[in-house]
């Protein structure tokens, strides 16, 4: 599989684990977010992939490349911020694919295509849905 250039949008714990394992991948990810000390902590393996600045400024943006940017991922704690970027990305950068985290499900209805998210995603339903398939399934966790 080829090296895909990914930047995130939201260096929590969702995305430098996302960061990691995209890095594991042989992929080229640049991480995006405010605070400089959630990006020091992945110093080591970002190298200068660690852009500090507001991901919702399109200047923040361009200059963590965005332009190169095959795939963008908004994985803030925030879903305002997680639309404004993935509208950013697919409208005035013309980015290949959006994924956006949902972190309240009952906004899933906002992020669409309409609004530059291929993908939504929310860490809550997932877990939600897993154990209902669980408990459908009558087998115990393990």
């Amino acid at each position: 599989m080829p090296q895909l250039r990914v930047l995130i949008v939201g260096a929590g714990k969702l995305g430098r684990q996302t960061a990691k394992l995209l890095i594991n991948a042989g992929n080229h990810v640049i991480l995006v977010d405010k605070d400089p000390a959630a990006l020091h902590e992945m110093k080591d393996i970002l190298g200068d992939g660690a852009v500090s600045g507001d991901g919702c400024e399109p200047t923040v943006l361009e200059k963590a490349g965005i332009g190169q940017a095959q795939v963008v991922i908004a994985a803030t704690g925030h879903d305002e911020d997680n639309l404004v970027v993935a509208e950013l990305a697919r409208r005035i950068f013309d980015v290949p694919r959006v994924i956006a985290r949902v972190n309240r499900p009952e906004n899933e209805w906002l992020f669409t295509p309409q609004r530059g998210v291929d993908v939504a995603f929310s860490p809550a339903t997932l877990v939600a849905k897993m154990v209902e398939e669980v408990v459908d399934r009558g087998a115990s966790p393990s």
